[in-house]
């Protein structure tokens, strides 16, 4: 069987990420991946350290929000994703109406405002998954920096 690891080398994963800050300093983007178990949103914030201070990520504070994020109706794999609206409430991104649906929403580093690198997201009625990609730097699985604290 041929191929390569993916873990390492084009993504690292935080697979309990709601509440907890992780750093965006050796990727290129992160994906946040919400399954609903009800009507479902995320809120983030960022930091310029670990344990500063959090200030919301809007534009008027210097980020860019994303103007469009996927959803599938179904978290088997049996529906097709199809592509959404961003409407932002401030630092808040409404999800899901219901439940068993799957979002994925990707902010790029480029995003981020200025001499921020650390990004906290807090999930309502859902269960994220952060998974950053595009990796500055290629490591094996036991050499990843440790994304949180």
């Amino acid at each position: 069987m041929a191929g390569m690891e993916g873990l390492g080398r084009v993504f690292n994963v935080i697979t309990t990420a709601d509440t907890h800050a992780f750093s965006m300093s050796e990727c290129s983007a992160v994906t946040l991946v919400v399954a609903s178990s009800g009507a479902s949103s995320i809120a983030l914030t960022a930091a310029t350290t670990f344990g500063g201070s959090y200030t919301n990520f809007t534009t008027a504070n210097g980020f860019g929000q994303t103007t469009r994020w996927y959803q599938s109706t179904t978290a088997v794999g049996t529906a097709a994703w199809t592509k959404q609206t961003s409407v932002w409430t401030t630092n808040s991104l409404a999800l899901a109406a219901t439940t068993a649906y799957v979002s994925a929403v990707t902010i790029y580093g480029s995003q981020m405002a200025d001499g921020y690198k650390y990004l906290k997201v807090t999930c309502t009625n859902g269960t994220l998954v952060v998974i950053t990609h595009d990796l500055t730097v290629q490591r094996t699985p036991a050499n990843l920096a440790i994304l949180g604290a």
